[in-house]
């Protein structure tokens, strides 16, 4: 079925992008970030996070793949800037470019396959296009300028809602930086840690969890009736408590007449 002109095409509000580029692009983001950017193919995107030494996630991103040796690294747009200096910090001497992209935007194209989009693309001619790697649910990313951002477009939220129903954090509100782990937020069966791959920033810790088997929490969907709880409220159940919440969407059940709200629980 084709997707109705407003759920076609969603421009995502909350995105900051930081190009890497240079000879030695590939090795420094290989020496930091969490993913494998080695196997990382040419228009493809891998999500990733730069971790603490202690194993916890400073801030997660998406890492898209421009070239062989030109990344583009998409955060939530509050991190962008301490990411942008970290970045130089770890850069030390190396021969590599970075520069914060203001100009880019991400537009989302819900359950339409990428060799598929010309015609809901019309006239705009995106920087990049690849699938979700994190779920075939989430569409179709695709990197334009932003001033080819089409006049309308869908509500965030219904993409969130997908989100989220898939158990897939993003952003510092699902991933508390300096608090989160990799593991017990699921990343890890998202793609965005390599065990195999050496060394980077907390792999120490974050390999040790993986092999001891000590994950001791998850990040889970839940489906609540009415209006969703404000962020990092306590989850009661049966007088116990089962974790906190973190973001939510809106989500209908069919031939339900109570609103409800899909939240994430960690």
């Amino acid at each position: 079925m084709t997707p109705t002109p407003e759920d076609a095409l969603i421009c995502h509000p909350d995105t900051g992008f930081i190009t890497v580029a240079g000879d030695e692009a590939c090795a420094f983001l290989q020496s930091i970030i969490t993913a494998n950017v080695e196997t990382l193919a040419v228009g493809a995107c891998r999500p990733s996070a730069l971790l603490t030494p202690q194993g916890r996630v400073l801030i997660d991103m998406m890492v898209y793949r421009l070239g062989e040796s030109r990344f583009l690294l998409r955060s939530d747009a509050a991190r962008r800037d301490d990411l942008f200096t970290r970045l130089r910090r770890y850069r030390l001497r190396r021969p590599i470019d970075l520069a914060v992209e203001p100009d880019i935007r991400l537009l989302l194209i819900p359950g339409v396959p990428t060799p598929d989009m010309d015609g809901v693309l019309g006239s705009i001619n995106p920087i990049m296009a690849c699938p979700d790697p994190r779920s075939s649910s989430l569409g179709t990313h695709c990197l334009v300028e932003a001033r080819d951002l089409p006049a309308k477009s869908g509500r965030i939220d219904r993409w969130h809602t997908k989100r989220i129903a898939a158990a897939i954090p993003e952003g510092p509100v699902d991933l508390t930086p300096e608090r989160a782990l990799m593991l017990e937020a699921g990343l890890d069966r998202l793609g965005a840690v390599d065990f195999d791959k050496g060394c980077y920033v907390g792999q120490e810790v974050t390999a040790r969890t993986h092999y001891r088997g000590l994950v001791k929490r998850r990040l889970v969907p839940l489906i609540v009736r009415g209006a969703p709880p404000p962020v990092d409220s306590e989850i009661i159940v049966n007088e116990k408590s089962i974790g906190n919440s973190k973001t939510s969407a809106p989500y209908t059940i069919p031939a339900s007449a109570t609103p409800n709200h899909n939240s994430q629980n960690h």
